[in-house]
């Protein structure tokens, strides 16, 4: 197992704040941390992701998706447990923060290497005030009540630290100081000052002042030596008993499905649902079908977009073309990007309605947005739905910039689209004659093209409306789309598959996504599987470029 360098930001929306934050502050524990962990479902590799002075490894602990971080050793300094844990907790928001590491013992006699501390409190050492007599000002600093619950009630938790001896489980409020202690004179010293600590560290009173008041916390770290003046005394050996034992003491409680539910936090989903939680996280941004602002990365600029957001600004608006050449997804990112006022009407579900109907309908929405007109007129004629639509627009948009999107428009007769397309021209001219709606514009898109029926009379609505035709993208986009999907997702597509893919698709932006969703889908990785999902997708989109 190794790591997959990924950005900050793709790392935040993969564990969508619902992590533990696990901190360590040496080498060793760090080592022996990552050890433990396994791949976020959906990779094969730790992630891992850079910010600022702090990089964070992203996998599972147990049966929980956890970011890991390491800081300096001591609580306070640069890149010091109070700094490195208080930028991961702005950054990351975990539901708690936990501790993992190495710690001094008090009693050599009662104690051995490998037992475990579990943190009732933190006792700051260092904060005091030194005159004839030494006063502590330090404050007891007590860890969380629920997850401090939660380990004394773990019951089954074995650690064979050799043949015969297995590690114990000390709940102690823990010293924790500046210092690097390795003088019995000076450990027994703090004894007597203290004599409820079972041992101490150096990091704890930093992860405190970091959590408190933001987030749960405890520290839990195995003892590797007693501060003695024999730290140097098998050392390594001793770090690594420590750090073991206790990520196991974690490891028990990690693998309980309901230990932090009241905390928030849910165990990741089965391993046979690995693509359910990539597609969660990716496909609905990457593989957007509808846009919004979060998915504008992964939005392929094409120069109709620059066309459109022209035009708007002088005429309504009619994108007409074949089905899944990204009409809608053009006008909507127009109007969010610009920040424009708009409402947004679909006559998808209206398909049992004639075209008068379809007006009312149009009305329906605006009432939804604006509310109802006071005195309207009887909605029974083409003729009062469309004086309705203008009275409410100009009660509510009079000199103001506001668009009426309409899309969807469920229509298979010539004649009833004829029928539509003549009334909304009518509309247009009638919304003409009123300066005050100069600035409302509407925008519409469709399959048929509307051109075909602009009776003579109506010629002059080209002075009002700008038509745009949306065609298949060209082979430049396309592979801009292609390209930018595939990096996203770690995709390597062989050069004869892209090509394939190109021409199956016919310009489709629809029939691309479609195909990586199914990719995801099936998670194939060979190139005949590959080859086989475009067959597949070719299938299931076979009259794409039919609404």
């Amino acid at each position: 197992m190794g790591y997959q360098e990924i950005k900050l930001e793709d790392l935040i929306k993969i564990v969508q704040c619902d992590i533990a934050l696990i901190v360590t502050a040496t080498d060793t524990e760090t080592e022996a941390t990552h050890k433990k962990l396994s791949p976020l479902n959906g990779y094969s590799n730790i992630l891992q992701a850079y910010d600022d002075a702090n990089t964070y490894y992203g996998g599972v602990f147990g049966k929980y998706k956890v970011v890991h971080v390491q800081s300096n050793m001591g609580a306070i300094g640069r890149d010091s447990a109070i700094m490195t844990i208080s930028n991961a907790i702005r950054t990351l928001s975990p539901k708690f923060v936990i501790m993992i590491g190495i710690a001094f013992g008090v009693d050599e006699k009662k104690q051995k290497i490998g037992d475990v501390l579990v943190s009732e409190g933190v006792l700051p050492y260092n904060n005091k005030r030194v005159g004839e007599k030494t006063i502590q000002r330090g404050l007891p600093a007590p860890a969380s009540k629920i997850l401090l619950n939660r380990f004394k009630s773990l019951k089954t938790w074995q650690y064979l630290i050799n043949d015969s001896i297995f590690a114990e489980k000390i709940i102690s409020p823990i010293l924790s100081g500046e210092e690097l202690i390795d003088n019995i004179d000076r450990r027994n010293e703090l004894i007597k000052e203290f004599p409820v600590s079972k041992g101490g560290e150096m990091e704890g009173a930093g992860l405190f002042a970091a959590c408190d008041g933001n987030v749960d916390w405890i520290l839990v770290k195995g003892i590797c030596d007693f501060a003695d003046g024999n730290k140097s005394m098998n050392k390594k050996e001793n770090q690594e008993i420590a750090i073991n034992s206790a990520l196991s003491l974690c490891l028990e409680l990690f693998n309980s499905s309901y230990a932090f539910s009241v905390l928030g936090l849910t165990p990741i989903k089965d391993k046979s649902d690995v693509l359910y939680s990539f597609d969660q996280m990716f496909v609905d941004e990457i593989l957007f079908e509808i846009y919004n602002k979060t998915s504008d990365r992964y939005y392929v600029i094409r120069e109709q977009d620059m066309l459109f957001n022209r035009i708007m600004e002088q005429y309504c608006i009619w994108v007409h073309g074949i089905s899944g050449c990204g009409k809608t997804n053009l006008i909507l990112r127009s109007l969010i990007l610009n920040e424009v006022d708009y409402t947004p009407i679909s006559l998808a579900s209206c398909i049992d309605l004639n075209v008068v109907e379809l007006f009312g309908q149009i009305l329906y929405d605006l009432e939804i947005k604006f509310g109802k007109l006071q005195n309207p007129l009887f909605n029974d004629t083409f003729s009062n739905i469309c004086r309705n639509i203008l009275f409410l627009l100009e009660y509510n948009c009079a000199y103001k910039k506001h668009v009426v999107f309409i899309e969807e428009i469920p229509i298979s007769s010539e004649n009833d689209y004829k029928e539509f397309v003549s009334h909304f021209f009518s509309l247009l001219i009638s919304k003409k004659q009123n300066h005050g709606l100069n600035k409302v514009k509407f925008v519409l898109s469709s399959i048929k093209n509307p051109t075909d029926h602009i009776k003579p009379i109506q010629q002059k609505i080209h002075q009002q409306v700008k038509f745009i035709e949306l065609k298949n993208w060209d082979s430049d986009d396309i592979d801009k789309l292609i390209d930018l999907i595939c990096e996203q997702l770690n995709i390597n597509l062989d050069e004869d598959l892209v090509v394939e893919l190109k021409c199956k698709s016919k310009g489709s932006p629809r029939f691309v996504k479609k195909y990586f969703r199914n990719i995801l889908a099936y998670y194939i990785s060979d190139k005949i599987n590959y080859k086989e999902v475009i067959s597949e997708t070719e299938r299931e989109l076979k009259n794409f470029h039919y609404e």
